[in-house]
């Protein structure tokens, strides 16, 4: 299961950084709604094929029906109530045709939040900046093997080691001399994990926290092959800064924007494609 779970990570990352590759050298809200267009229509494509389209149509039609009559007839009461009734009826139908192909758009969209937040929740570490490196113990008792940090050259470690036993931690600050991909290595004993450390680029893929090889953690957080279950080290994680995406002006959370814009995308779609939603 783990090995499938790493092929899967890996073919996924591979795919989302060819498809956004043509955009790490402009602004990443390009790349945001290039991404939110493909989901829309891939959503749209996917209700089409799993969802009863006839009987769909068939209900969306009665209930504009019904709304036009409750217009014709607003003066009549006892019509209108009726009228409301059979919306009211019709709306549950449609929600109840819909529930299964909803459910299984969560899984194809879940995937792409995940990779999507390797993109677009962090940027890159800029040269002269710094960050808080924290690794994450198994055992309080490793942190008594005394783990230390080794750094690249390009990145010079600032602090000694800061414990937090309670929390199985221990941090340094670091700080970046120059532009580039490095490997951190956490030291405790003889057991050595690296982290990766981006500094320079605008914005791409960075991978905030390396995790351990539980099913879930390798699911969320695949920017990097899972730390081995016999290590002393369960996780290291780099504080980077969040990246920004403005529209007019605005900061926007890049979730917020992926769901308006999807949508958005995927009503715009819907009659191009010819699926009834």
């Amino acid at each position: 299961m783990i090995f499938a779970i790493g092929l899967l990570n890996g073919i996924l990352t591979k795919v989302f950084e060819m498809v956004l590759w043509p955009f790490y050298s402009v602004d990443p809200i390009w790349g945001m709604i290039f991404i939110s267009l493909l989901t829309g229509a891939i959503m749209v494509w996917i209700f089409g094929k799993v969802s009863n389209q006839d009987r769909v149509r068939e209900i969306r039609n009665r209930i504009r029906g019904n709304l036009i009559a409750v217009r014709l007839f607003q003066y009549d009461l006892g019509v209108v109530f009726s009228l409301q009734g059979r919306i009211l009826r019709d709306t549950l139908t449609y929600m109840q045709y819909s529930l299964v192909p909803m459910l299984i758009l969560i899984v194809p969209v879940t995937f792409i939040i995940i990779q999507l937040n390797l993109h677009f929740s962090v940027r890159p570490m800029k040269v002269g900046e710094r960050a808080i490196v924290t690794a994450t113990m198994r055992d309080p008792a490793a942190l008594k093997r005394n783990p230390v940090i080794e750094a690249p050259e390009g990145i010079r470690v600032e602090t000694p080691g800061v414990r937090v036993e309670s929390a199985r931690e221990i941090s340094w600050r670091i700080i970046c001399g120059r532009d580039g991909k490095y490997p951190l290595r956490v030291r405790v004993g003889d057991e050595v994990v690296e982290k990766d450390i981006r500094v320079g680029l605008d914005w791409g893929r960075v991978s905030e926290i390396r995790v351990g090889s539980s099913i879930l953690d390798m699911l969320l957080y695949p920017g990097e092959p899972p730390i081995p279950a016999s290590s002393p080290v369960e996780s290291i994680r780099v504080k980077y800064r969040p990246l920004e995406l403005a529209v007019f002006g605005w900061h926007i959370h890049w979730l917020v924007l992926f769901f308006v814009l999807s949508i958005v995308f995927g009503f715009a779609l819907k009659g191009v494609m010819g699926v009834e939603v």
